[in-house]
């Protein structure tokens, strides 16, 4: 007798041009454990990513950087930074994103269209609150106007999607060969670059009054920040890497493997032995690459770090997911103290913010452009261990997160 998991697989298969009705009596409506705590996972890499901004380390000049007494563990803390944690987490999230889109058109069919753009369209507007009133780094905005793009990709049969896939991650691979040529038949130069030394002294100004002003100092200097980060998201072509992730997430549902991770414990295994054997020694090159080769002159340095990133942080992402389910899968406790933390992954994104904020700037601590890598990144993990005690605690009082709740709240137009 064919069961209804194979009967849910089925139908996830059928998710694409032909997608009808029918769908809405999709049998899958639980949570899948797995998901939430590959999610908590994600959010929690995200802000030791994201740490290194929120403390003003990305735009500070190296020369004050290595006048901090924590100089050899701040190297160490950065290395691990680049090869283990940069851009794969935020990789992950977008794997899940792609994946959160898969399951509501599984479970609704072409219904669930209306009510996932305006999902999209309150995640822009929680976005760009956070992005304004807030920390400029913000993500969710961006997510959200990717995430219209979507429903022409559902259109697409398996084969496209993983075709999509590919073709979105080499993008900026493409393009950064593309001005290498330029630069090499220009004859441009190749002198170094280095970490705030391309920031003019009237931007890094305005950034230094973050730390030392107050509140309106702190809102200007994030209009900038914000300005310099969408730039940034153009110039090192974020739109491809982010979009090609949600897309595959699409495709894991269609394959029934984001359905049933347990079904599928096989598949696990041999993505999370590629993910780590491919992806770990690529970002490894990478990292090497970009000490030796900045980004910008292009340069032929800078594309072997561009190539190796472009396999290597997928990959890597892949081998996380993986292996975060795989142990979920066989019954490891300890992992599954991230689930709650993946339940409310936005509330706790956003907390993420305001703590850091508060911590770092003028009108708070204070701490902005005082403290290196390392105890940056010892402060995210401190925030973490908080937030994982605290998410459970919440979660056995309400059934979704502050900021959850308010977003479905507004997508139903109604108690939820």
């Amino acid at each position: 007798m064919t069961s209804r998991l194979e009967l849910a697989e089925r139908e996830a298969s059928k998710i694409g041009s032909h997608t009808t009705a029918d769908a809405a009596a999709f049998p899958v409506r639980e949570r899948i454990q797995a998901l939430d705590v590959v999610r908590g996972v994600a959010v929690a890499g995200i802000l030791l990513a994201n740490v290194l901004v929120f403390f003003g380390l990305t735009f500070l000049a190296p020369d004050r950087a290595a006048a901090f007494p924590t100089v050899a563990a701040d190297r160490v803390a950065l290395f691990i930074e680049h090869v283990f944690v940069e851009g794969k987490f935020y990789s992950v999230f977008s794997l899940l994103f792609g994946i959160g889109f898969g399951l509501q058109l599984a479970r609704g069919g072409d219904a669930a269209l209306p009510r996932f753009k305006r999902r999209l369209r309150i995640l822009l507007a929680i976005g760009a609150v956070h992005a304004f009133l807030i920390w400029a780094g913000d993500i969710l905005m961006l997510y959200a106007l990717l995430g219209f793009t979507m429903p022409w990709f559902a259109r697409k049969s398996n084969r496209e999607l993983l075709r999509w896939t590919v073709i979105l991650l080499a993008i900026p691979t493409a393009l950064y060969v593309v001005a290498v040529a330029a630069s090499l038949a220009l004859g441009s130069g190749t002198s170094q670059g280095s970490p705030g030394s391309g920031i003019p002294p009237s931007i890094l100004a305005i950034f230094e009054r973050i730390g030392t002003g107050g509140i309106k100092d702190a809102f200007i200097g994030n209009l900038v920040f914000f300005a310099g980060r969408w730039a940034d998201l153009f110039f090192t072509v974020r739109f491809p890497k982010v979009l090609g992730m949600f897309v595959l997430g699409l495709w894991t549902v269609r394959t029934g493997l984001a359905l049933s991770p347990s079904s599928h414990r096989a598949t696990l295994v041999r993505w999370s032995i590629l993910g780590w054997s491919i992806g770990l020694p690529a970002n490894i090159v990478a990292t090497w690459a970009f000490e030796n080769w900045p980004y910008i002159p292009p340069s032929i340095g800078g594309l072997l770090g561009v190539s190796m990133q472009a396999v290597g942080v997928p990959m890597l992402a892949i081998g996380y997911a993986a292996s975060i389910a795989l142990l979920v899968v066989d019954g490891r406790r300890f992992i599954t103290v991230f689930a709650p933390v993946g339940r409310m992954a936005l509330t706790n994104y956003l907390m993420h913010s305001v703590i850091c904020v508060i911590l770092s700037y003028g009108f708070g601590f204070g701490l902005w452009w005082r403290i290196g890598a390392s105890r940056a990144m010892a402060i995210a993990l401190a925030i973490i261990v908080v937030q994982i005690p605290l998410s459970a605690w919440w979660l056995s009082r309400f059934r979704f997160g502050p900021v959850e709740w308010i977003w479905r709240r507004l997508t139903y137009g109604r108690p939820v």
